[in-house]
């Protein structure tokens, strides 16, 4: 008598209440791995986010965060060109067309309320570009940070020789002092929130308070006509 062939099992029936692993390729997959990823860098450092948090987060499987970024340095390449590039070309645009003081001011302003309307931005900002061991550091400087900043050198330079902006400032350090008046405050809310005040300042105060900081420093001195100052000489 012939052997019949054999029945194909039946698929084992998951428990209820327990979803299927997710599939590469599903809709939006990679774009919330991404935001995990950048999310998590921001609070706890790329050094302390492990893929598993990151897949965790995103609702994967480490596999898949493996699948769309073969290994970690694919990831942070994504953060920089995916995430950080995008928003930094948004707050230099059309900073070239007006008059210095205007210029800075608005670079400023349009850097603390993309900051405030991305809450990941400051704290990844100063933890991962910012230190002298940041992760992202060299990533940001080689690829657009430098070239930003570099092509404003020389008119900052140009706008302090014609007295428009302060004699006493240092154009390489124009730049990375309006940075950090406008990403400290905001990385730093934990703490100046509980001082008295604190609680009453949103991101139309901050332009406001920054922008004051940036006219009293940047206008020029009664003396601009004259050479600039040394600090012995002040």
């Amino acid at each position: 008598m012939p052997r019949q062939p054999a029945q194909p099992k039946p698929s084992p029936r998951r428990s209820p209440g327990r979803p299927g692993r997710p599939e590469a390729g599903q809709p939006g997959q990679r774009e919330r791995i991404l935001d995990a990823a950048t999310d998590m860098f921001s609070r706890q450092g790329v050094a302390g986010t492990p893929v598993k948090a990151i897949a965790t987060q995103a609702g994967v499987t480490p596999a898949l965060v493996h699948y769309y970024f073969s290994d970690r340095e694919l990831l942070l390449d994504a953060v920089v060109e995916e995430k950080l590039q995008p928003l930094v070309a948004s707050v230099f645009a059309a900073a070239a067309d007006a008059e210095p003081m205007a210029m800075l001011i608005g670079i400023a302003g349009r850097l603390i309320r993309t900051a405030a309307a991305t809450p990941w931005f400051p704290g990844l900002w100063i933890r991962e570009v910012a230190s002298a061991d940041g992760a992202l550091r060299e990533r940001v400087l080689d690829r657009f940070a430098l070239q930003r900043a570099g092509a404003l050198s020389a008119p900052l330079a140009a706008a302090i020789v014609r007295g428009q902006l302060n004699s006493g400032l240092e154009p390489a350090l124009v730049m990375p002092s309006l940075v950090g008046l406008a990403l400290l405050p905001l990385a730093t809310t934990h703490i100046w929130r509980r001082l008295p005040g604190g609680e009453a300042v949103d991101t139309d105060t901050l332009v406001r308070h920054v922008s004051a900081l940036l006219m009293h420093g940047l206008a020029p001195a009664p003396d601009a006509g004259k050479s600039r100052l040394s600090p012995e000489s002040s």
